[in-house]
């Protein structure tokens, strides 16, 4: 049996992995990792999902240390300016990753690519963006869930090399959607969607610095359902941000998005509890989308907002594009548009349509229960989702 995770021992390793011992003044990641500790142990884990989880830890550690030295040596780095970005906010599974994918053909557009979520040190840099042997690392990664869980090639596509979601980067600060998805942690998993994680998009701003400084430039876009949770944040972080809020009838992605975090978790060796899994899927993001909702009776966040329907955007991906850039006065060139064009007719995720199968009933949820818990957001947007009368 492994030793149990200690907050003491992880910082131990992470100090012997890089020599480096100063953390830095920044304290608001610690409540988060402190929780996730507890967290993971509260599960009594078997030894593969403990080092897993060791793993994790003691790099996001590791990368913190580096970035206080960083900071240290080149002040410059958080010294620059962060143009306001053009970010995809939706709930998952409801076309998020196509819109956003089609945003990033802009010639004009630059988004972090997974390799450098997942490994953000040491600085990207444009000579080697296509090279970097960070891809190779997060390639083998890919590989080995997939060998594990060769059905989560149905879900979504596993290329390190395509942009990235922000919630990879939230690992960072330790208030990140994904440990709950890849390790099970339900304490942790109750703490994030119950209060605000303090201080997130100052090492979400830190990121982004981080991978312009030396590496390509350009009107920064990103994505991910998870600044549902904070948008006053995310708005204080990013004057002028530009978001765009896709929608699709929540209880059909909640059986969508299940099925995805239960082949992560079999790939991972944590709990396979359908019923588990399905409740932590509702209770978590309907706690995010009321909250999102409030957020938008603020009129100064409710006017960086695009509202777009799933169906729309499958049935015209070009057409909602342009309608995205006509919102917030953007260009919309004709070489982007012909990167869409070629995107769309050697599109990957049509391979994918019709396999990735799922139900509602499978994960325990109750669709009735769904709608009376949001009925606010029903009442909003039903005309967007094309909900049964």
């Amino acid at each position: 049996m492994s030793a149990p995770l200690t907050v003491a021992g992880l910082e131990a390793a992470a100090r012997q992995a890089t020599g480096l011992t100063d953390f830095g003044p920044d304290t608001g990641w610690r409540e988060g990792f402190e929780r996730l500790v507890v967290a993971v142990e509260a599960m009594e884990p078997n030894n593969q999902l403990r080092h897993l989880a060791t793993h994790n830890i003691v790099g996001q550690l590791s990368t913190r240390l580096r970035f206080v030295e960083d900071d240290r040596l080149h002040p410059e780095i958080a010294a620059q300016p962060i143009d306001p970005p053009l970010i995809v906010v939706g709930l998952p599974r409801t076309g998020t990753t196509i819109s956003y994918d089609l945003l990033c053909l802009d010639p004009a557009a630059r988004a972090p690519r997974e390799w450098e979520w997942y490994i953000p040190w040491p600085p990207t840099e444009t000579a080697s963006f296509d090279t970097d042997p960070r891809i190779a690392e997060v390639t083998a990664m890919y590989e080995n869930w997939l060998q594990h869980a060769p059905q989560l090639l149905d879900i979504q596509r596993f290329d390190c090399t395509q942009p990235g979601e922000c919630n990879h980067g939230m690992q960072f600060h330790f208030g990140s959607t994904n440990f709950p998805a890849e390790l099970g942690v339900p304490d942790y998993a109750r703490w994030l969607r119950e209060g605000r994680v303090e201080g997130q998009y100052v090492s979400h701003r830190r990121l982004l610095q981080n991978f312009q400084w030396k590496g390509p430039k350009g009107r920064w876009t990103l994505k991910s359902p998870q600044h549902l949770f904070d948008l006053p944040a995310l708005l204080e972080a990013y004057p002028g941000a530009m978001l765009v809020w896709t929608h699709r009838d929540p209880a059909l992605t909640f059986s969508s998005l299940s099925s995805f975090i239960a082949g992560f978790l079999a790939a991972f060796g944590g709990d396979k509890d359908k019923a588990a899994i399905g409740r932590d899927v509702v209770d978590t993001w309907i706690a995010g989308m009321n909250r999102a909702l409030a957020a938008r009776a603020d009129p100064a966040i409710e006017s960086r907002i695009i509202d777009l329907a799933h169906k729309d955007v499958v049935a015209d991906p070009m057409g909602a594009i342009r309608r995205i850039h006509t919102r917030f006065g953007l260009d919309f060139s004709e070489a982007h548009q012909l990167r869409i064009e070629r995107f769309l007719a050697d599109n990957p995720a049509a391979k994918r349509i019709g396999r990735h199968q799922h139900s509602p009933e499978q994960y325990g949820i109750d669709v009735a229960e769904v709608r009376v818990r949001m009925k606010d957001y029903y009442d909003r947007f039903g005309s967007l989702l094309g909900r049964p009368q």
